[in-house]
């Protein structure tokens, strides 16, 4: 099975709702024999699953699979009864909602029930489930394994846990969503994760003790039969790749998520409040321009536009005087195709506009090559040309307050050396003269920070090798240039704004084309340690993992902290290049772009001071049983 999400969200659409599933089955009441042949049912969803339903199922298509009602398990209390209809009951099998379930069940508003859960259920459950259906109204018990937001095809988010009454242990609840993905892709992976990560630690060590708990049940025996290479997870933490988050991203998913906001597929424009839902199963045109970059993106536009005119002049009203009956007949047909077409142009017609307004407003022709500059340069050579730049951006009135802030935070990085540039560059932009609003504390505190936020994180990562002590100033100058792009060249493309290509770009090369660096360098694939499950182990021997498994087929990415649009781009052409090689990439709580990034870290450095290395300490002692295990 190869890697995509909306395949597994077709398969469970026909599990859950087509007619097939649905069984017509007769039932003994106490009235005599009823046949439950009644089509219209009930959705019944819990807080998790809505928006897994809303993010995958149009309400068109539910009604046509006879949905005729939507309900939330946890508003049972003012449903009213309607045993005429059968329901079909979705939720996340964690004791909340089998509470809810319970009850329900105990005095039931419908007919019959089929219940689907959507990861895996304990048998305790099981049984508190068969106790409460004392009238015997369910029909059906599956689970689904789709604990997971599907975005894009290749695009996957975990959201964190719904926090309520009863306490959860976060890395669990992210290990179980995390199998639950692996169980909907029908793969046993070994576990890929970096090294100096603590968090992932954790949660490795939490999926392994999953995965090999699992087989027990049989749930990841034979997964990859037909596979001859073991799959991987990859595990990132978000902190290794501060940058990519930063820069201002000139890609048409990506641009729409910076400058309007993209939350669960709908985006919302800031002047007209309408809601648009981008989906790229249903939108051709964003389907094939998602990836494109601004310039290509426009032309494409065009050519999308010229071709409704094209397909709308040959239908014109003066046109249908020469036709005869037939020809009128497939004409009028055609008129809601046109319609539909027509508007999803005005829809792409009003994002453009809105990107565009964006670029002019914030000046980003000059500070986007300008951040491209700063993460792509080479050396020192043109540090002078670049604190110039700089300094002609913060002394003018038409760049806003974040976009300096960001400039300066990669900066800061890039020429980490000279703390008195820095102190100069924040003094410049707290002057009311060229800025406003000014910047707030949190802000001043970040930019005063930044080079020094992510420290252990890179030097664990990027020291040379494992007998040179880790330097106290990580910021050396070969460690700093393996977080930015050593050389333009490298990216391959001609377009200045893209230049960059995210870390995420060489990790996964290393892992598909693996090569000895002949300077000696690590490569980015080997600071990561592996993790094999038993079954993997079994069917591929003791040395899979071991990178003498063969080629790379299958790797299934999680980045702790988030994901950006623009790294879905990223692998999305790595597998155009290396058509054997599936990819999918996720992350949790939501997809970035600089602003919720430069947020997070502001929450990061008001943090750091009161958590230090005591507090990651804390694991109880089910996690520490995990790693023993």
């Amino acid at each position: 099975m190869t890697l995509s999400l909306l395949q597994v969200k077709d398969s469970y659409f026909n599990k859950i709702f087509s007619p097939s599933t649905t069984t017509n089955a007769k039932s003994n009441t106490a009235g005599g024999t009823l046949t439950s042949n009644v089509k219209a049912k009930v959705l019944l969803l819990d807080k998790h699953t809505t928006s897994i339903i809303s993010m995958c199922f149009t309400q068109s298509q539910l009604l046509a699979n006879d949905i005729i009602l939507i309900e939330l398990i946890e508003s049972q209390s003012q449903l009213a009864t309607m045993k005429h209809l059968n329901c079909i009951v979705y939720i996340h099998p964690c004791k909340e909602s089998i509470q809810y379930l319970n009850s329900e069940l105990h005095s039931p508003h419908f007919g019959k029930y089929q219940l689907y859960l959507n990861n895996c259920i304990s048998k305790n459950q099981i049984e508190s489930i068969a106790e409460a259906d004392e009238f015997e109204v369910i029909e059906k018990v599956m689970e689904i394994f789709q604990d997971y937001l599907i975005v894009n095809d290749n695009l996957y988010l975990i959201e964190k846990p719904i926090t309520g009454i009863l306490k959860i242990n976060p890395a669990i609840e992210e290990s179980n969503r995390l199998i639950s993905l692996l169980l909907s892709l029908k793969k046993t992976p070994i576990i890929k994760y970096e090294s100096n990560s603590l968090d992932l630690k954790r949660l490795s060590s939490e999926i392994l003790y999953n995965i090999n708990s699992n087989s027990n049940n049989n749930l990841f025996d034979d997964l990859n039969r037909n596979s001859d290479v073991a799959p991987i997870l990859l595990l990132l933490d978000r902190k290794n790749d501060p940058i990519t988050p930063l820069l201002s991203p000139w890609t048409y998913q990506s641009m729409i998520h910076e400058f309007v906001g993209i939350s669960k597929n709908i985006v919302q424009l800031p002047d007209t409040k309408e809601q648009i839902i981008l989906s790229e199963e249903s939108d051709k045109f964003y389907r094939e321009a998602m990836y494109l970059n601004y310039g290509d993106l426009t032309e494409k536009f065009q050519k999308y536009v010229e071709e409704y005119k094209t397909q709308t002049k040959q239908s014109s009203l003066d046109n249908l005087k020469t036709q005869n009956l037939v020809e009128l007949k497939q004409l009028l047909t055609k008129f809601p195709q046109y319609r539909k077409l027509s508007e999803n142009i005005l829809k792409h017609l009003n994002l453009l506009s809105e990107i565009d307004k964006q670029i002019s407003n914030q000046s980003l022709w000059e500070v986007g090559e300008l951040q491209q500059d700063l993460a792509c340069g080479s050396g020192e050579s043109n540090h002078s040309e670049l604190k110039s730049k700089l300094m002609e951006i913060l002394e003018s009135n038409k760049t806003n307050t974040i976009n300096k802030i960001k400039l300066i935070l990669l900066y800061s990085i890039r020429f980490h050396n000279n703390p008195q540039e820095l102190s100069l560059f924040i003094s410049k932009l707290n002057n009311p003269t060229y800025t406003n609003p000014l910047p707030t504390s949190a802000q001043n505190e970040l930019m005063k920070r930044f080079k020094t936020l992510f420290s252990s994180a890179i030097s664990s990562t990027h020291h040379k090798s494992d007998n040179q002590p880790v330097l106290k100033n990580i910021f050396a100058k070969k460690n700093i240039q393996s977080l930015f792009n050593r050389d333009s060249n490298n990216s391959g493309n001609d377009n200045i704004y893209l230049q960059y290509t995210p870390r995420l770009n060489d990790i996964l090369n290393d892992l598909i084309n693996p090569n000895t660096d002949s300077s000696g360098h690590r490569s980015s694939s080997q600071f990561l340690s592996t993790l094999v499950p038993d079954t993997v182990r079994r069917q591929y021997g003791n040395s899979v993992g071991n990178g003498g498994g063969g080629d790379v087929q299958d790797i299934i990415i999680y980045i702790k902290g988030g994901v950006t649009y623009e790294e879905a781009r990223v692998i999305q052409e790595i597998g155009q290049v290396n058509k054997k090689v599936h990819l999918i990439i996720g992350g949790d709580d939501k997809i970035l772009n600089s602003n919720t990034w430069i947020s997070s870290l502001y929450e990061l450095v008001s943090h750091e001071s009161d958590d230090d290395e005591g507090d990651g300490l804390r694991i109880d002692r089910q996690a520490q049983l995990r790693e023993i295990l």
